[in-house]
């Protein structure tokens, strides 16, 4: 992923040649681009930058093997005024993202509340399109009940971005405010007594609208 640019990220090829007569399951961005062909104006999520707006696809070249890329630009414009251009082959790796269903999300929220304090429900992540969002669930579902402390910056920080990302992706699957889905998520992950505070502090901070 590059930010500020046009260039395209060609440097991820693969030299395999595809087997026949075999039934592997395609990789995930092959998957994607066949389910869901994304188009200008389409909406791709991000745990850091937020929705963001694809602006303009650009067809491969002629030699190039790794399909289109995406210039993208955050949906609520900043003074930065940023752009992010994606090649298909990067776009799983780069954290953009379909947002989940609504269905989804509320999956995403009982395995909140069923976890709580009683280690992770068995959840089947590979079945998801979105793995990245249940990365984030899983991520603070951990740091909701460990011990570490909050002098802890690099703990600190990966509980930050799991909290704002699933928050914000959350807020915009259900359309209501930060603040409102930052209490439902607290309100699934248990007992605010049985939090550990970091945790606490960061549902605060990415309830911030």
């Amino acid at each position: 992923m590059r930010i500020g640019t046009e260039a395209s990220l060609s440097w991820l090829k693969s030299d395999l040649k595809p087997l026949e007569k075999m039934n592997y399951p395609e990789p995930y961005t092959k998957r994607l681009m066949k389910k869901e062909k994304i188009s200008n104006g389409d909406l791709l999520y991000h745990p850091i930058h937020g929705l963001c707006r694809v602006e303009r696809v650009t067809p491969p070249s002629l030699y190039d093997r790794g399909g289109p890329s995406y210039s993208l630009v955050p949906k609520i414009a900043t003074r930065m005024k940023s752009r992010f251009v994606i090649s298909a082959a990067d776009l799983e790796v780069s954290g953009f993202h379909g947002l989940v269903t609504p269905k989804e999300a509320n999956k995403i929220l009982h395995y909140l509340k069923a976890g709580n304090g009683k280690g992770h429900p068995g959840t089947d992540s590979s079945s998801n399109p979105q793995d990245q969002t249940w990365d984030l669930a899983r991520a603070l579902q951990t740091f909701a009940y460990d011990k570490f402390e909050a002098k802890d910056q690099r703990k600190r920080q990966a509980l930050e971005r799991s909290a704002k990302g699933l928050v914000g992706e959350l807020s915009c699957v259900f359309k209501i405010t930060l603040k409102k889905t930052a209490d439902r998520v607290l309100k699934n992950l248990g007992h605010a007594s049985r939090i550990n505070p970091s945790v606490l502090s960061a549902l605060a901070l990415a309830g911030e609208d």
